[in-house]
C-alpha cells in the first residue's frame, strides 16, 4: 500500500504539472476536475491507513454536508462567500454546486488537518487543531480563487471584488464554512482516537501532497503568455502561504524524534 500511495503522489505531480500549461478549452475544462479527482484518491489512501473506513466515512460525510449547505445557501443569498456562479466547471450539480466541489473540499480538508496535526505535534488540542487546519486550508483558497474565478472562469462574482475579482466576503466565508467542518470531525474524532505512531515518510506524504497542489501557481507564470500579472501574483503569493506551511510542516516533522 505504501508503494502504490507513492505512485499516486506521483500521478498527481505529472496531472498538476500538466495542469500548468495552456492546452486548449477541452483539455483546460479536464484538468479542473482530473486533478480533483487524483487528489481525492490519494487523500482517502492516505488517511484510511490512519482512521479506517468509518472515521474517514464520518470526515468525508461531515465535508460533504457542510461545504454543500453553504455553497448553495451562497449562491442564493450571497451568505457567506458573497453573490457568484458556478461557470465552465464540468460534471454534475446539486443545488447548483457541481459534485466535484464536495470532492476537492474534502481532500484539502485533510491534508489541512494533517497538517495541523504535525505542526502542533499531534496533540489533540479540540478547538487550536481545527483554527489552525483553517488557516492552512483558506491559503489554498487564496492562491486558487482569483485565478479559477477570472482567467478560468470556473466560478465567477458578477460584481467583482477587491482581490483579484474576488470579494474579501469569500475569504471570511471560507474560515467559517472549513472552520465548521474541522470543528465538528474534531468533536468526533478526539472522542475516539488515539495517537496514530506511524513512521516519518508516512506524515511526509500527506506535506507532499499539500505542497505539489501548490505547483500549479508557481509553473503557470512560465508557462502561460497570458495574463502573466495575475498569474506571478499568485505566485508570489503561493510562495509565502502555501509553500511556507508545507516548508515549515516538514521541519518540524523531521525535528521530533
Amino acid at each position: 500500500m505504501d508503494r502504490f500511495r507513492h505512485y499516486l503522489i506521483l500521478l498527481f505531480l505529472i496531472v498538476i504539472i500538466i495542469a500548468s500549461f495552456d492546452w486548449g478549452p477541452l483539455v483546460n475544462a479536464i484538468m479542473p476536475v482530473l486533478t480533483v479527482i487524483t487528489l481525492f484518491i490519494a487523500s482517502w489512501l492516505h488517511g484510511l491507513e490512519r482512521y479506517g473506513w468509518k472515521n474517514m466515512g464520518v470526515f468525508f460525510g461531515i465535508t460533504f454536508i457542510v461545504s454543500l449547505f453553504f455553497e448553495a445557501l451562497s449562491i442564493q443569498t450571497g451568505f457567506p462567500f458573497g453573490h457568484y456562479y458556478y461557470d465552465k466547471l464540468m460534471g454534475p450539480r446539486i443545488f447548483q454546486v457541481p459534485l466535484i466541489i464536495m470532492f476537492a473540499y474534502f481532500s484539502m480538508a485533510y491534508l489541512s488537518w494533517t497538517l495541523s496535526q504535525i505542526l502542533l505535534k499531534f496533540k489533540n488540542r479540540t478547538f487550536i487543531v481545527p483554527f489552525v487546519a483553517t488557516f492552512i486550508m483558506v491559503m489554498w483558497d487564496l492562491c486558487m480563487d482569483p485565478l479559477s474565478s477570472t482567467v478560468a472562469s470556473l466560478w465567477v462574482w458578477p460584481r467583482g471584488g477587491a482581490y483579484y475579482g474576488v470579494p474579501l466576503q469569500n475569504y471570511f466565508g471560507w474560515f467559517l464554512c472549513v472552520y465548521t467542518i474541522f470543528q465538528l470531525f474534531a468533536f468526533y474524532i478526539f472522542t475516539n482516537e488515539s495517537y496514530y505512531a506511524a513512521p516519518k515518510k508516512f506524515w511526509r506524504e500527506a506535506i507532499a501532497l499539500y505542497g505539489i497542489q501548490a505547483l500549479v501557481q508557481l509553473i503557470s507564470p512560465f508557462t502561460i503568455a497570458t495574463n502573466r500579472d495575475i498569474y506571478g501574483s499568485m505566485a508570489l503569493i503561493t510562495i509565502f502561504t502555501m509553500v511556507f506551511v508545507a516548508l515549515i510542516s516538514y521541519i518540524t516533522l523531521e525535528e521530533q524524534v
